[in-house]
């Protein structure tokens, strides 16, 4: 009996803890930092690599070029196309001029109706000729484009996955990419919480790495809760324009709201 009532105590001062007290301090909230965006970009096209720009953890801006394929091949395809679609137009040019002649002809009693059917025919063959040449050509000029991988949006590089000179495949991954100048810090908090959580309220938390403190606000919260573990993730939005943190980086939560019950 001796034993069972200190064990009956603490039971009773659990129940009777007021629930303002079941702070995160005592609760602590593991929150971990995951880039805004990231990518792997593929190679659209078969070819061979030829520079690398960047390397792993170099910063780049939106529409820098970070690699580029061998573009020998694409560009004599592409002056080839350009010749073709110069003949096709050329030839397109001709069969319609001659189509008129022969109309011109025939209402002069020059020429047959049979040759007015068939320069028609051959002015609209002309005519798509053409037009299937300029979709070659467009086609070539893309092929050329896809040599040269350019950034989405600023980030640094995660990792690049191959190497100079390689023979690469279209669809072959080239690069993985991120965007760290925003950070999404994702945590699992109780679903008891949930009434008071709101896109946009603030969320503050501290990061174990470097002991720095930071601010954010709630920017997803998630669809359906964990009926496992009682809780629910959210991710909120951190700027990190001056490179204070990384991905990866991990801390806990410290409050969620201003502290005036919003």
């Amino acid at each position: 009996m001796k034993k069972v009532l200190p064990s009956l105590f603490l039971l009773l001062a659990f129940l009777v803890l007021p629930a303002a007290d079941m702070t995160y301090d005592s609760l602590p909230v593991k929150v971990v930092l995951f880039p805004f965006r990231e990518a792997i970009l593929s190679t659209q096209i078969d070819g061979v690599v030829v520079k690398y720009n960047f390397r792993g953890g170099e910063r780049f801006k939106k529409s820098d070029v970070l690699l580029k394929l061998d573009d020998k091949k694409y560009n004599n395809d592409l002056q080839r196309m350009r010749s073709l679609m110069k003949e096709a137009e050329l030839n397109a040019n001709y069969t319609r001029q001659k189509w008129e002649d022969n109309k011109r002809l025939f209402k002069e009693d020059l020429q047959s109706e049979i040759e007015v059917i068939k320069s028609e025919l051959d002015a609209k063959v002309g005519v798509e000729r053409y037009q299937t040449a300029q979709i070659n050509y467009a086609d070539a000029l893309l092929q050329l484009a896809f040599c040269t991988i350019r950034a989405p949006f600023d980030g640094t590089v995660e990792k690049l996955l191959t190497r100079e000179f390689e023979t690469v495949r279209s669809g072959q991954p080239l690069i993985s990419i991120i965007d760290d100048n925003q950070l999404l810090a994702v945590m699992n908090l109780p679903t008891a919480e949930l009434p008071k959580i709101k896109i946009g309220i603030p969320v503050t938390f501290k990061v174990h790495e470097n002991g720095k403190t930071v601010t954010g606000s709630v920017f997803e919260i998630a669809g359906r809760a964990d009926h496992r573990s009682e809780t629910i993730e959210i991710k909120v939005l951190i700027d990190n324009a001056e490179h204070h943190f990384s991905a990866g980086m991990s801390g806990t939560l410290m409050k969620v709201g201003d502290g005036n019950g919003k």
